[in-house]
């Protein structure tokens, strides 16, 4: 009995103001390298309510190189699942790593969903090695 309340009480305690997480998936091309066309990023459980998409994306591996994203708005909201095309991001610099054909750098998309209001209604993100290597790998066995 002492276990099930200490659980409903976490539970509830846990989900009062809380914010959704969400996920990304995205997949690197080999065309994306040095190129300031974003690459196509999949979404899915938005948080209902969502009208504005907030994406930046970072190097893991050389901070200080800002490779910027985009705010992408929809006054209707966004559906629970939505597909970011290719390119959509207009303040995007691509990864161009100096070591591109043996190890690359990690990066990451951070995407923050924000209700009409502006605030916070969650937050996803994936991130994934570049390299010539894992590019071809990919595409061999599909996204790890």
């Amino acid at each position: 009995m002492k276990k099930w309340i200490t659980s409903f009480v976490v539970m509830v305690a846990g989900t009062a103001g809380a914010q959704s997480n969400f996920q990304v998936d995205f997949r690197w091309l080999m065309s994306n390298h040095c190129n300031n066309t974003s690459p196509e990023l999949h979404l899915s459980n938005l948080p209902a309510g969502t009208s504005r998409l907030a994406i930046q994306m970072i190097d893991l591996d050389n901070n200080k190189h800002d490779h910027g994203g985009g705010t992408l708005e929809r006054p209707e909201g966004f559906p629970s699942q939505w597909r970011v095309e290719a390119g959509a991001l207009n303040a995007y610099t691509g990864p161009c790593p100096e070591n591109f054909t043996t190890l690359g750098h990690e990066y990451q998309f951070n995407i923050t969903a924000l209700g009409k209001d502006g605030k916070t209604l969650g937050t996803g993100s994936a991130k994934a090695p570049f390299s010539a290597k894992f590019v071809i790998l990919q595409g061999v066995i599909g996204k790890p």
